[in-house]
């Protein structure tokens, strides 16, 4: 039943993706004619990477430290991989995000430190946040939609301010996703670490 479900998981996020690529020029322009000073302020907190961090990881991290410490380890593995494989995809597309032909052109956006560009494709925040559902769900359950809506305004958010194109957002939302999932059966299958 698992299988089944991740193939229609898997169909519906390719359909999602190549509609969201076809639309992307067209939600890019629609969100730069279309500003709201209250939703400025409010996805310009969601946006922040370090809140992500703080109310994805930080948070739950310290609820699941009083019961087990093991959710605690995933959690953060998942957050690495997720942040790991998204850099790497981001260097092999070389996608450049919508605004950098207008407001970056002088200056592109590089990572802190290691001065490489910051590319659009996929969205390191929506897979960052959708990687990490799957185990907050699985070991905070009554929170769980609390913890969906949140992962959803983060990456509602990179495309409101125009950081990407949607369809950066949808491949790294279901990319994340199923890498939780993948590290969440490993951890439950005892083939991350001894139990």
């Amino acid at each position: 039943m698992k299988n089944i479900n991740r193939i229609w998981l898997l169909i519906i996020g390719t359909l999602l993706f190549v509609i969201s690529y076809n639309l992307d020029n067209r939600v890019n322009l629609l969100f730069k004619s279309l500003k709201f000073q209250l939703l400025d302020a409010v996805f310009g907190l969601i946006t922040n990477f370090n809140l992500v961090i703080l109310a994805m990881a930080v948070i739950p991290s310290i609820i699941f430290y009083r019961n087990k410490k093991k959710p605690v380890y995933l959690l953060w593995l998942t957050f690495l991989v997720s942040v790991i494989l998204a850099f790497v995809i981001k260097l092999i597309v070389l996608r450049q995000r919508p605004l950098e032909a207008l407001a970056y052109q002088i200056k592109p956006l590089t990572y802190p430190l290691i001065n490489i560009l910051v590319y659009s494709f996929p969205s390191m925040h929506a897979m960052v946040a959708f990687s990490l559902l799957p185990v907050i769900i699985k070991y905070l359950p009554k929170q769980k939609f609390f913890w969906i809506i949140f992962a959803f305004l983060v990456a509602f958010s990179r495309v409101y301010f125009r950081l990407h194109f949607l369809s950066d957002v949808v491949f790294g939302g279901f990319l994340g996703y199923f890498i939780g999932i993948f590290l969440l059966e490993m951890h439950e299958k005892g083939k991350l670490w001894k139990k």
